[in-house]
């Protein structure tokens, strides 16, 4: 579960510098290219760096979109320029662990090989635009809940992979002037209701119909050929880290304690007892 920070922290604007240095929080601890949370940030996330990892150890990212669908949490720039364009942009990024909540584009990215692994997203999206390659990005073992999607939008000759996601309440994959990707083994839990009769192949844990989805006109269309029956267990950003409050002291420390105590609470009574 996600905690609302808006009244307790200013908005920040957040930058990965090329050189691999941090501007505009002190709650990413950098370990070469290992950028990992130490707490919940409430703020946008710039990244100018190819090949880094970015890592959430469970905390979350919150922005401001308050429904306006305006707001993002970690956006893919240009390696050398402010401007988001199809060329020389971050690539080979791997985001993993985040919570994203009350963002509308929880990740943004105009480039190709890069993996978004274990998030989760709650009415947030992916949003993969434009690029060439044969080398797509990875989506996979994320939980998207209230409504949050994967939008695949103006992409040519990609191959996106989408695999082992928990896709709750109403959440969806949205493409738009794209190659269909490839979606594969992923949960739906408007599965049994859009198919009533399905049945389970064997033991094997794939409902023996594709699930296709509903599209619009204006929507490329796609299927998972093979459904999940059950949610992915291990899907989604692992809880934080809890912050014990009150650490216990270790026995021996508290032995060496007493024995102490007892130690100067009789040289003291000695050395009243010479006084008198």
């Amino acid at each position: 579960m996600s905690v609302n920070l808006a009244g307790a922290q200013t908005y920040a604007t957040i930058t990965i510098l090329s050189d691999g240095s941090v501007e505009g929080t002190n709650k990413i601890q950098r370990d070469g290219d290992l950028y990992t949370f130490t707490g919940d940030i409430f703020g946008t996330i710039i990244v100018k760096k190819a090949n880094i990892t970015i890592d959430g150890a469970g905390y979350t990212l919150q922005g401001n979109d308050g429904g306006t669908w305006t707001s993002t949490g970690i956006r893919l720039y240009s390696l050398e320029s402010d401007d988001v364009g199809f060329f020389n942009v971050c690539e080979g990024i791997l985001v993993k662990n985040v919570r994203f909540y009350d963002v509308f584009e929880a990740i943004y990215t105009s480039s190709n090989n890069n993996s978004f692994i274990n998030n989760s997203f709650d009415g947030a999206r992916i949003h993969i635009i434009g690029g060439n390659s044969s080398v797509g990005n990875v989506v996979k073992h994320n939980i998207f809940t209230n409504h949050a999607s994967i939008f695949v939008d103006y992409w040519s000759g990609t191959n996106e992979i989408i695999t082992e996601n928990n896709f709750i309440d109403s959440s969806h994959i949205f493409v738009s002037l794209a190659f269909s990707p490839t979606v594969d083994r992923n949960y739906w839990s408007n599965y049994t209701t859009a198919y009533p009769n399905a049945k389970e192949v064997g033991n094997s844990g794939v409902w023996d119909t594709p699930y296709v989805a509903a599209v619009s006109q204006n929507e490329v269309p796609y299927a998972d050929y093979n459904p999940l029956v059950n949610p992915v267990a291990d899907a989604g950003a692992p809880p934080a880290p809890q912050i014990t409050a009150n650490p216990e002291i270790p026995i021996t420390l508290i032995a060496i304690i007493i024995v102490v105590v007892i130690i100067v609470s009789l040289s003291l009574l000695i050395y009243f007892k010479k006084r008198k």
